[in-house]
């Protein structure tokens, strides 16, 4: 009975082993914010960051990080450069990164280059848009112009009309 004592003993240590190693294999939208920019900051300059940030102010410069969420109050005139842009404000500049998201009430103007992109209806793109899948070199590539503001859509439509 001893030997079980011991292996008991030593499961548990097993199991702490274990744990960080899945923490680090977490997803970074799961991860917390690590910095946030307030609505009412402005910050005119280059920012570079690493983990998750949340940006609600105005930012008058280029961004490089991971994790970028931009809330329905900020605005970016720069270009952005990171790994996940889950985007809600105004962005004037252009966007490269593996994930975008663009929710309803996300305005961007400029080229944008995702391998994975996300449009949701409502949301406002105007300039060039480069997706491709994971699968490079098998002809999944795909480019567009694109101007997708309901207005232009609206106009077209009524210009029929005369």
């Amino acid at each position: 009975m001893a030997l079980f004592k011991k292996e008991e003993k030593n499961e548990p240590t097993r199991n702490e082993i274990s744990a960080p190693q899945e923490r680090r294999a977490v997803k970074n939208e799961k991860d917390p914010i690590a910095s946030v920019l307030a609505k009412e900051m402005v910050i005119t300059g280059e920012i570079s960051f690493k983990g998750k940030a949340r940006f609600d102010g105005t930012v008058q410069g280029d961004i490089t990080g991971e994790y970028l969420i931009l809330s329905d109050t900020a605005q970016v005139t720069g270009n952005i450069t990171v790994t996940t842009l889950v985007c809600h404000g105004k962005v004037e500049g252009n966007v490269m990164a593996e994930v975008v998201t663009a929710h309803a009430t996300s305005e961007i103007h400029g080229i944008l280059k995702s391998q994975n992109l996300t449009v949701e209806s409502g949301a406002s793109l105007e300039g060039e848009i480069h997706s491709s899948s994971r699968k490079q070199g098998a002809g999944n590539s795909q480019s567009q112009k694109t101007n997708n503001e309901a207005k232009d859509s609206a106009d077209k439509n009524g210009s029929d009309k005369k």
